[in-house]
């Protein structure tokens, strides 16, 4: 493990980036938080498909400028095929395809290990967090660590086209060992996401007594969070901003 340099303490943020290693691989890590000593709830992004970018380390800043401390790592560095041109979406899928999940989750709970030990941070209030792609990732991963406080969700898939070998189960078979609450807020036209399965979602957390919302936005498209892309929906956007704040400061009791 090694620490990285700051990148800034302007703003009353302070962000800087880590590596972690991974055995034979190096895991870029973004953190940034409140520039001052007092411990705070941290949290821990997914990225999309497209990886640790521009977007979500914008995302992280957003987070912070409410006294969270943020760790994004990107969760692709170093896979094999990785394109030059991390917008180029088939070549990305191509990239996931290939990663294990176990190895998804075995990375971010490296990051959680790292993130808890940092004196900045409450133990017993780091959450996850994740959009599209990194939605379902944030989900298995909360419900493979026990030390998670919350968990939500932004239109991850709930059930794969079909399972793999490294895709061995959908994210919805992980449900049984969730152990925290979770936001779940999904778009009303998405074809990768049909109301049945955000229906079938609803009723496994129930069944199993979980603690859950979902919220599903009628007129939004998939990925309607993401202000750099067409998808955006600015009220939806507003809505589920307002509700995971109110979430993270429910779960957490600590945010002021």
């Amino acid at each position: 493990m090694s620490r990285g340099d700051v990148l800034s303490d302007s703003g009353g943020l302070r962000e800087s980036l880590t590596n972690l290693k991974r055995d034979a691989r190096s895991l870029p890590l973004f953190m940034v938080g409140p520039d001052d000593a007092r411990p705070c709830p941290a949290l821990i992004i997914v990225h999309e498909i497209f990886g640790l970018n521009d977007h979500i380390k914008d995302v992280a800043r957003r987070f912070a400028r409410q006294r969270l401390r943020v760790f994004a790592p990107d969760l692709f560095a170093e896979a094999p095929g990785l394109p030059e041109d991390r917008n180029n979406l088939d070549a990305m899928r191509k990239v996931w395809a290939a990663i294990p999940d176990s190895q998804l989750i075995a990375d971010l709970r490296a990051v959680l290990a790292f993130a808890g030990a940092l004196p900045g941070v409450q133990q017993d209030r780091v959450g996850t967090i994740g959009y599209c792609m990194g939605g379902a990732i944030a989900f298995m991963f909360a419900a493979s660590s026990p030390e998670l406080a919350f968990v939500i969700d932004y239109y991850g898939r709930i059930f794969y086209p079909e399972t793999t070998k490294t895709k061995p189960r959908h994210p919805i078979d992980y449900a049984a060992s969730l152990n925290c609450p979770i936001l779940a807020l999904f778009s009303g036209i998405d074809e990768l996401i049909p109301m049945a399965h955000i229906e079938e979602l609803a009723r496994r957390l129930e069944a199993l007594g979980k603690t859950a919302e979902i919220k599903v936005y009628p007129e939004a498209a998939h990925a309607f969070f993401n202000d750099t892309r067409p998808s955006y929906n600015a009220e939806a956007s507003q809505d589920a901003w307002r509700l995971t704040l109110d979430f993270i400061d429910r779960v957490t009791a600590a945010r002021v």
